[in-house]
Parts: structure tokens; C-alpha cells; sequence
């Protein structure tokens, strides 16, 4: 990093050589994965944020969710638009959905299990930050693809759909992430109740 010493509005101060450190992102710019049968773009990433942070945004369309599961770090969300229903366990062990539209921000905690599904007929859009580690598990698993390539076809799920599905849940604790449906029997079974989830609420 190059410091130059210039006469400015506050004297004679060192800054940052002009083209070091400052990135923009326009709408849709950024990486984008696919995750299962949804997609989230990378906004700041640990590459940007001197492995400290990372940031995503998400187009959730209706009936369409990411499973119950907990990591061992923090992440916060913002809700931009439409409405995304949170699933989170209370202090009997029972499940609560929390809906949160535009301008709510919901925080799960270090290993607090948490869901998050659009349970609307309208799509949802909102932000997702937490530490650079939550990325990793999406750099290894999670394919890159053109954000305005459709989505893919809905499908009946296959008992190998099934299999793959549990294979890659338990290869996610390779990452410190946890989904207690990893230990289920039948996967089938599994995409099936996400499906159920996903439904209106």
C-alpha cells in the first residue's frame, strides 16, 4: 500500500494512493451460486474485507427456503423487500416462525439453529452478513452461474436427489456448518419436509 503525503481540506495527512481500496457493486454485479433450487449473490467477500467479513444478497422466490442449521458464528439479516419467514428454536426446544419485511433485521446468534423460507406468493429480497468462514462452504460446494440464467425447473425429487442431498449436508460439517437433517435416514424424506416448510404460512 502506497502512502502519499498531499495538502488537503485537513493538512498535510497520509492517504491511500487513489485506485487502492474502494470497490463498487451495481444491482446484480458480483458472484453468483446456486444453492439447490436457489441462488444468492456475493456482495463483499473475504477477499474484499481482509478475511474479516462477508456479505450476500438473496432473490428467494416463493416456496423456496434453506433448511434449519447453525454455525459456529453469528450472521445478520436485512430484509430489502417482500417478506421472509425465520425459523428459530425458543428456550422449550419448540419451533417459531418470526415473518420480517422490508427494513427488519433478525440476528442468529453463534449456534443458534435458524431457517429461512419464503412462505409468500411474492418474492423476497434481503442481505446476509457474517464472518469470510460462512463463504467457504459455498466456494467449495456451491457452482457459479450467470445470475440471469433461469432458474432450474421444479422437479420431483428422486430417492438419489434424496441421497446426494444427505451426502452433501454431512460433507457441510467439514465447515463447522451443522444440519441436524444430516443424521435422518431417508433424504427423500428430508427434501420432502423443506418442501412442506416452504409452503405458505
Amino acid at each position: 500500500m502506497v502512502l502519499e503525503m498531499k495538502t488537503n481540506q485537513f493538512g498535510n495527512l497520509p492517504t491511500i494512493a487513489i485506485g487502492n481500496g474502494v470497490k463498487k457493486l451495481g444491482p446484480k454485479e458480483g458472484r453468483t451460486n446456486q444453492v439447490s433450487d436457489v441462488r444468492l449473490t456475493w456482495k463483499a467477500t473475504g477477499e474484499d474485507t481482509g478475511y474479516a467479513l462477508s456479505l450476500y444478497e438473496m432473490d428467494l422466490p416463493p416456496g423456496k427456503g434453506i433448511p434449519l442449521h447453525s454455525h459456529p458464528y453469528a450472521e445478520i439479516f436485512y430484509v430489502i423487500g417482500g417478506h421472509t419467514d425465520f425459523l428459530r428454536i425458543d428456550e422449550a426446544g419448540q419451533e417459531e416462525w418470526v415473518r420480517c419485511g422490508p427494513g427488519d433485521t433478525l440476528i442468529a446468534p453463534i449456534n443458534a439453529l435458524h431457517a429461512f423460507h419464503n412462505r409468500t406468493d411474492k418474492p423476497t429480497r434481503f442481505l446476509s452478513s457474517s464472518v469470510y468462514y460462512h463463504q467457504v462452504l459455498f466456494d467449495a460446494y456451491a457452482p457459479t452461474v450467470n445470475i440471469d440464467d433461469p432458474l432450474p425447473p421444479e422437479k420431483e425429487h428422486t430417492e438419489e436427489d434424496g441421497d446426494q442431498y444427505l451426502q452433501l449436508l454431512k460433507e457441510a460439517m467439514r465447515f463447522d456448518m451443522y444440519f441436524p437433517q444430516a443424521n435422518a435416514g431417508n433424504g427423500l424424506e428430508v427434501l420432502r419436509g423443506i418442501k412442506r416448510r416452504n409452503s405458505k404460512g
